[in-house]
C-alpha cells in the first residue's frame, strides 16, 4: 500500500539533511589537507631560508649572511660593487684580484704594487690614500664592504655603519689561506674561483711534495726569512714545505727577533730577505762567515700584485724556494713560466717574459 504523502516528505527531508552533513564533512577533510599541506610547504620553506643563511646565500633580495674569520656573522650586500681594504693592503688586495674584483678597490694607497696598475688601468684614477686610511676618510669613500686585517678596526669601523668583514694576513698555515679564500667565496658568490685557488695551491704542495717526502733531514738546506732592517724574522709554512728547515721556527711565536750574534749563531744557508735589503747583508762583514753570505744565496722576495711571502701568490714562493734550495731536484721548474701561467689563470692577464723575469729579479 502506498505510504501517505507528509511521511514520504519527512522521509526527503530527513535524507536531505543526511547527506548536507556528509557534504560538510567531506568539505572540512578537504579544507583541513589544504591546510595541512600549507603548513609543510611553508615550514620546508622556512628550513632552506635558514640553511641558506648557514651557507652564506643570500636571505632575501638585498644581503647575504657569511660568517669571518673571527667568527662574527656580517650581512653583506648581495651585489658588492665598492670594496675597501685596510691593514696589510698589498696582500689583501691580492686576494681582492684572485676573487676578480680588483676593479672594485675604491682607492689605492702609494704602497700598492705597481702590478696592480698593469692588471687593472683603472686603478690609477681612484682615490689615493696617504698611509693608513683614516676612519672619517672610509666613510666619505662609503664602499659597500670593508676587509681589515686589523681586528681593533673591526668594532670601531662596525659602529660607524659601515660593513667590516674580518681577514687576518694569511701567511702562518696552509688552512689559514684556504679559509680567507672561503669567506670571500661567499662574499662574492665566487666559489667556482675560490675552490680552482685551493686546488692550485694543494696540487702545488702536493707537487713539491712528491719530491722533497724522500730526502733525509740531514740533507735539507737551513732557511731565514727576515727583515733584515727591523732583524725580524718570520717562520712560513712554505719554507718547511719546500724541504728547508727554518732556523727561526716557534711554536707560540711567528715573529722572532734577532741580532747579528744571532744571526750568526743560526748560520742559515740561505736567505731571504727584501731586495734592498740584499746589500746590506752582504756588506756587513760581521756577517762573512754566514753561509748563506759566504755562498752568496741571499735572495729577494718576489713581489707581483703583492709580496710572495703574505700574498696570494704563496704557491708561487713555494715552487721559487724549492728551486732555490734544490735547483738540481727541480731543474724541471720554469718560474717564469709558472709567473705566466699563474697571471692569466688567475688574474686573467697575458704577461710577458720579460715582466716574469723582471718580478723574479725583484724590480
Amino acid at each position: 500500500m502506498p505510504e501517505p504523502l507528509g511521511q514520504h516528505a519527512e522521509m526527503l527531508k530527513n535524507r536531505s539533511h543526511r547527506y548536507s552533513g556528509l557534504d560538510r564533512e567531506v568539505k572540512m577533510k578537504k579544507r583541513n589537507v589544504a591546510w595541512t599541506a600549507f603548513i609543510v610547504v611553508l615550514t620546508i620553506g622556512l628550513l632552506t631560508l635558514t640553511c641558506s643563511a648557514v651557507q652564506g646565500e643570500a636571505t632575501d633580495s638585498d644581503t647575504r649572511i657569511i660568517t669571518d674569520i673571527a667568527d662574527r656573522e656580517v650581512a653583506v650586500p648581495t651585489n658588492v660593487d665598492s670594496i675597501a681594504t685596510d691593514g696589510a693592503v698589498p696582500v689583501l688586495n691580492s686576494f681582492m684580484f684572485l676573487m676578480g674584483k680588483g676593479d672594485m678597490l675604491a682607492y689605492t694607497t702609494p704602497s700598492s704594487s705597481e702590478y696592480l696598475f698593469v692588471v687593472e688601468p683603472g686603478l690609477k684614477d681612484k682615490p689615493k690614500i696617504l698611509g693608513n686610511i683614516e676612519l672619517e676618510e672610509l666613510i666619505k669613500v662609503n664602499p659597500d664592504v670593508v676587509f681589515t686585517a686589523s681586528r681593533g678596526n673591526v668594532d670601531s669601523f662596525s659602529d660607524r655603519g659601515l660593513t667590516v668583514v674580518f681577514l687576518p694576513m694569511p701567511e702562518t698555515d696552509i688552512e689559514l689561506v684556504k679559509n680567507v679564500v672561503r669567506v670571500l667565496e661567499k662574499v662574492f658568490d665566487e666559489q667556482e674561483r675560490g675552490e680552482k685557488y685551493i686546488k692550485y695551491l694543494d696540487d702545488t704542495i702536493a707537487r713539491v711534495d712528491k719530491v722533497i717526502s724522500s730526502m733525509p733531514e740531514d740533507q735539507r738546506l737551513k732557511v731565514l726569512y727576515c727583515n733584515y732592517k727591523s732583524m725580524t724574522a718570520h717562520h712560513r709554512w712554505w719554507i718547511e714545505k719546500a724541504g728547508g728547515i727554518s732556523v727561526s721556527k716557534n711554536d707560540i711565536l711567528k715573529r722572532v727577533t734577532f741580532d747579528l750574534e744571532g744571526l750568526t749563531s743560526w748560520d742559515p744557508d740561505v736567505m731571504f730577505v727584501s731586495n734592498s735589503d740584499i746589500n746590506e747583508v752582504y756588506n756587513e762583514t760581521r756577517l762573512s762567515s754566514v753561509s748563506a753570505v759566504k755562498n752568496n744565496r741571499v735572495y729577494a722576495i718576489p713581489s707581483s700584485l703583492g709580496p710572495w711571502g703574505y700574498s696570494c701568490e704563496q704557491p708561487l714562493m713555494l715552487l721559487l724556494t724549492a728551486k732555490t734550495l734544490y735547483p738540481e731536484q727541480f731543474k724541471d721548474i720554469n718560474m717564469e713560466s709558472e709567473i705566466i701561467s699563474f697571471f692569466k689563470e688567475f688574474y686573467n692577464y697575458d704577461m710577458t717574459k720579460e715582466q716574469a723575469a723582471e718580478i723574479l729579479n725583484g724590480k
